[in-house]
């Protein structure tokens, strides 16, 4: 195990899920990184962390058809770095303003049950290196042992 997944995984132990999501965010430029659990047609906020330290109630529940976090869950992993500029986000322009930049990653049980996403998002256009992805594939099935 590299020292950085050590790491990830020793702050979900000893300090829980939010100063984990706190280290991976601080590994990008991405304002928020948050875990939303799937309910129903509904992905609700799980855990957020919020590098400006402002919780905004719009990110509480989103309907899951109108959201980013569907693409996720359909493929295993999405990501768009401009959705203004994204034409095949057309039908997300309500969003512009409110999310900018997305990456997400379907969370799954053992048992094969989706549990929601692993996201990290911004109010600005940012992107995500090819690297940073790839530890993310290692890193984020661990929380899985801290969620309900």
């Amino acid at each position: 195990m590299t020292a950085q997944k050590a790491a990830v995984r020793n702050v979900l132990a000893s300090s829980g899920i939010r100063p984990a999501l706190a280290l991976l965010n601080d590994r990008t430029q991405y304002r928020y990184t948050a875990i939303y659990k799937l309910s129903g047609d509904a992905l609700r906020a799980a855990h957020v962390f919020d590098r400006a330290s402002e919780y905004r109630t719009w990110l509480k529940a989103v309907p899951l058809d109108k959201s980013f976090c569907q693409h996720a869950i359909a493929q295993g992993e999405f990501t768009t770095g401009h959705v203004s500029k994204d034409q095949s986000l057309v039908n997300y322009r309500p969003y512009v303003g409110l999310v900018e930049s997305y990456y997400g990653r379907l969370l799954t049980r053992d048992s094969g049950a989706p549990y929601g996403t692993f996201i990290h998002f911004d109010l600005e256009p940012r992107s995500i290196d090819a690297k940073e992805v790839a530890f993310l594939q290692e890193v984020t099935p661990m929380f899985l042992d801290y969620l309900d």
